[in-house]
């Protein structure tokens, strides 16, 4: 059975409807997005289309394409979350709910203030390590058996951080955002120069009011 990474896959549903929308001249506009980004995101569906069928294609899958869409995920995902943080904080730009859906930009807690935020307190297992894809399970330490989330929790909120072998043991403060997970279980793709480190990982259980605990510091090995 071929171990796919589903943060992948669900990379690829949301860059593939996320590019043909944005590129939109009257979403680009309304988005404060400019023709470089413009230019910067059509040319990276242009590559990321043909590595992510590769990808899927039992024939072509295996340690070289794997490292390929690990890489372009990391770089895209990294572009795309500045291009959200950008919309979401230009005083210019008012989204519309079909802009938020499709971009994934999430609501400002200040305008959701009568929601609590989570108290529960996470913690987070090693589920599996994989090469270059290790998966994760985060739980309600009060609940530790139970898969789903605590009642208004939304999503949960990944820090990480990757050292040497050798390094010393990280602070959670020094842990730095990595992604956000609508489910408890969740994988994370790495890149070939990461093999052989240490991959220290927190989680909290998060909403549109704010952050829960985070968990104590996990450490897993990257093959």
């Amino acid at each position: 059975m071929i171990n796919y990474s589903k943060t992948i896959v669900f990379f690829n549903i949301y860059f593939t409807f996320f590019v043909p929308y944005a590129v939109i001249p009257a979403n680009a506009a309304r988005l404060g997005l400019t023709a470089a980004q413009l230019v910067d995101l059509a040319a990276f569906l242009a590559i990321w289309n043909p590595a992510y069928l590769a990808y899927l294609n039992p024939a072509t899958y295996g340690r070289v394409n794997t490292a390929q869409i690990n890489a372009l995920y990391r770089l895209y995902k990294a572009y795309t979350d500045g291009l959200k943080l950008q919309m979401k904080n230009s005083p210019t730009v008012f989204p519309t709910e079909l802009d938020k859906a499709i971009c994934d930009i999430h609501t400002n807690a200040a305008r959701r203030s009568s929601i609590p935020k989570p108290t529960e307190d996470a913690g987070v297992s090693s589920k599996k390590v994989n090469h270059l894809n290790n998966e994760f399970r985060a739980y309600d330490l009060a609940e530790p058996d139970s898969n789903a989330k605590p009642p208004g929790t939304r999503r949960v909120k990944v820090m990480m951080l990757i050292l040497e072998a050798d390094k010393p043991i990280p602070t959670l403060a020094q842990l730095l955002p990595e992604m956000e997970s609508g489910s408890m279980l969740f994988d994370i793709p790495f890149t070939e120069d990461m093999i052989g480190k240490i991959c220290y990982i927190a989680v909290c259980f998060s909403n549109d009011a704010g952050d829960g605990n985070y968990s104590a510091i996990l450490a897993t090995p990257i093959i």
